[in-house]
């Protein structure tokens, strides 16, 4: 029997020894209590080591979905479960018979037969029940060693796994193992036996889940940095052209030390998990540049290699203009503005507004602060450029979400809506950083089999006859948010809002 490191499952070893000697001693009330005592302390702890192996296999699946060279670990681990399970399934039915056998419980919640040793004398040896739970214990050992795939690891958990048929003593007179272990012992010292059992293939399946978890977390670079990305078809194109782009998100890890990039055959040193590539542009016309990523597997050790032509055209001078955020502007909050000029110096180029002020901040951007709803032009000239005039719509900030918490109406409970100190405008999917105030709205209180009460609230917050309603919300009331007005950045009044309808279950 392996020492186990876990205290209490080291006092429940002992118990398992002391009481084992006093019952050959003498069978007394008190000993008999004591093993059912132990018994209860058994199954806790078993109880125990099963959630822990929950939590272990939810960690090895994560691992595995996130990166698909774990998913055998997962595998396996499952299967180890399932076959803890089954095994610890089995046990439980012969405690279950062995009580049923031996009168059962009384109504005061004890073991009838709790002395009884010929139930457990012909069940489990004479009628070979012993014999059979010997043979699923070697089962199981196997079953369990078989899902470790490295046979050096095998080895190794073989010799500390708990769940094994012990060797009987030379000095004894028993002829086999199931003579040895439950030949005239009560029912209430066989109950802890099992349990003991049990026990061990928890530990058992917690060495082996432990190790696959070990697998999965000690050799992964896990991304910690992001970047937007977009690979177009084309970094050039002329009027009347169509533009393709595919967008998306990249995750590198910053401690890479796997990853080697070539572009045009020299090497580009890699910092901080990313290259950057730098070069001049030379003659007009198409360029391009051959790019090689070559990427160890930490696992496994295999580089695996990626190609991909890249390029850019170089052109005359040309000028252009971009809103960063979308194609229009909007009152009321700064709308970032990207103009390039292609071989034009940036001190000699001119732009100018209509229906909006314009700010430079550096050399291309700017920022553009509307002044009223409807359109405005942004005219780029200078450095011998034909003067070029983009027009852009200018609109209000949408209508905002109005919202309790994270819902803007259905079912709430009295507790989570109490908590809440108010309503909140919410502006969803808007890339401005922006806020809308509420100025007000009128609170209505239906209890269930009660009159409505009404009262107004300034601002978003909940404040003195609204606030005492909220704190009034029982199961079965309905609350009902009208006359909102919100104001955005830009509005001139206030915007009239839907109303909202809270149903408290």
């Amino acid at each position: 029997m392996s020492i186990p490191k876990e205290p209490r499952q080291l006092m429940i070893n002992i118990m398992y020894l002391v009481l084992t000697a006093m019952l050959a001693l003498n069978v007394s009330a008190e000993v008999l209590n004591a093993f059912l005592s132990m018994n209860r302390s058994l199954n806790e702890s078993t109880d125990i080591m099963d959630k822990s192996n929950q939590q272990l296999m939810a960690a090895i699946t994560e691992q595995a979905e996130a990166y698909t060279q774990f998913q055998p670990y997962a595998d396996s681990g499952r299967e180890v479960q399932k076959i803890a399970r089954e095994f610890s399934k089995y046990v439980e039915n012969i405690k279950t018979d062995l009580i049923e056998a031996s009168g059962g419980i009384d109504e005061n919640g004890q073991l009838v037969g709790i002395k009884n040793k010929d139930v457990t004398t012909r069940m489990l040896v004479t009628e070979g029940l012993g014999s059979e739970l010997e043979e699923r214990i070697h089962k199981v050992r196997t079953d369990l060693l078989a899902q470790i795939t490295d046979e050096e690891v095998r080895t190794q958990l073989a010799a500390t796994l708990p769940v094994k048929v012990e060797v009987i003593p030379e000095n004894s007179d028993k002829e086999n193992w199931a003579q040895f272990k439950f030949q005239q012992m009560p029912v209430a010292a066989v109950l802890p036996l099992l349990a003991k059992i049990q026990n061990d293939v928890e530990i058992s399946e917690t060495s082996i889940l432990g190790y696959f978890y070990k697998k999965t977390g000690s050799t992964v670079l896990k991304p910690d940095q992001f970047l937007p990305i977009a690979a177009t078809n084309s970094s050039y194109l002329t009027v009347g052209e169509k533009f393709s782009a595919e967008l998306f998100l990249g995750a590198y890890s910053s401690t890479a030390d796997n990853i080697s990039i070539q572009v045009d055959g020299r090497n580009i040193p890699v910092r901080n998990g990313k290259a950057v590539f730098n070069t001049t542009a030379g003659s007009l016309g198409e360029q391009s540049h051959r790019m090689i990523v070559r990427l160890r597997d930490p696992v496994t050790g295999k580089v695996e290699k990626f190609e991909k032509t890249f390029g850019y055209t170089v052109g005359e001078k040309s000028v252009a203009v971009a809103a960063d955020k979308m194609n229009v502007f909007y009152v009321g909050v700064d709308n970032p503005l990207s103009l390039s000029a292609a071989g034009v110096p940036s001190t000699e180029i001119r732009v100018q507004a209509t229906n909006a002020n314009l700010n430079k901040i550096s050399n291309g951007k700017y920022i553009v602060k509307p002044t009223g709803i409807g359109t405005s032009k942004i005219t780029v000239s200078g450095g011998g450029l034909d003067p070029a005039i983009f027009e852009y719509r200018v609109k209000k900030i949408p209508d905002p979400q109005i919202l309790v918490g994270q819902e803007k109406g259905g079912e709430m409970s009295a507790a989570e809506f109490r908590v809440h100190p108010g309503i909140r405008a919410h502006l969803e999917n808007f890339d401005f950083e922006a806020r809308c105030n509420i100025q007000g709205f009128e609170l209505t209180r239906l209890p269930r089999g009660g009159d409505a009460q009404s009262e107004l609230n300034r601002g978003g917050a909940y404040a003195g006859a609204t606030k005492r309603l909220v704190q009034a919300a029982r199961s079965g009331d309905t609350y009902y948010f009208e006359k909102i007005k919100v104001r955005c950045p830009g509005d001139q009044v206030g915007r009239k809002m839907n109303g909202m309808i809270f149903k408290i279950k």
